[in-house]
């Protein structure tokens, strides 16, 4: 992940997130939502993250560990799904496995223009 845009890493170790779909909700109402993929190759994490906006997270294919700010690590599968509050620390973001990659579809629910996610330091 990039911590202002967003845009897809190249690069076979890294996770990949692209938008599918930008479409204001309502229209012109100030408010925007997004349809992202995030892909993550065996073995590979994120940093410790935020997001400006609600995040609906739904596992399409392997699993993920995902830690919120000081809750325990969780394990999500294919078929499951979360929610991450506007500014929750996202603090592990993984795939469960080292061998099998993992892909999410995330809707993201913010202001127009905002970036995806912004990397912690």
């Amino acid at each position: 992940m990039r911590a202002t845009t967003g845009a897809a890493d190249a690069g076979p170790k890294r996770t990949k997130v692209a938008t599918v779909l930008t479409q204001a909700i309502p229209p012109g109402a100030g408010t925007e939502g997004r349809v992202l993929t995030v892909e993550y190759p065996p073995g590979v994490s994120s940093p410790s993250h935020r997001h400006d906006g609600a995040i609906y997270a739904y596992v399409a294919e392997g699993a993920v560990i995902t830690a919120l700010d000081d809750g325990g690590e969780q394990r999500f599968e294919a078929g499951q799904a979360w929610f991450e509050r506007p500014g929750q620390v996202h603090r592990v973001s993984r795939n469960a496995s080292d061998t099998r990659p993992a892909k999410l579809v995330v809707f993201y629910v913010t202001e127009p223009g905002k970036p995806v996610v912004h990397v912690d330091k």
